[in-house]
């Protein structure tokens, strides 16, 4: 199967969470594209961003959810473990902020 998991997959569980991150991490992405990201994701405004940060909460609940793979092939991250990517990636876009929401 090719594609992309979110195109394979658009109501799959975690399909923004994974397609976001790929889009504005990975490899591909343009040198300020986490830059951007990092603006986006404050905007409680934008329905994407907001069902990004309720799947990576979730995700970040309980990692072993994540489809196997899928993330570390879209976003091609050195962190060594999603887990360790997805909390990075909180702590980038969210700083100390509780994990909880509302």
């Amino acid at each position: 199967m090719t594609g992309f998991y979110w195109e394979r997959h658009p109501d799959g569980l975690f399909a923004t969470l994974i397609g976001v991150a790929a889009t504005y991490s990975s490899p591909d992405a343009g040198a300020d594209d986490y830059e951007r990201l990092k603006r986006l994701s404050k905007r409680e405004d934008d329905q994407q961003m907001r069902v990004f940060k309720a799947e990576l909460r979730q995700a970040l609940a309980d990692p072993s959810q994540l489809p196997a793979g899928e993330l570390d092939d879209a976003v091609e991250y050195d962190d060594g473990s999603d887990e360790k990517f997805l909390r990075r990636l909180w702590h980038d876009l969210y700083g100390d902020e509780p994990l909880a929401g509302p």
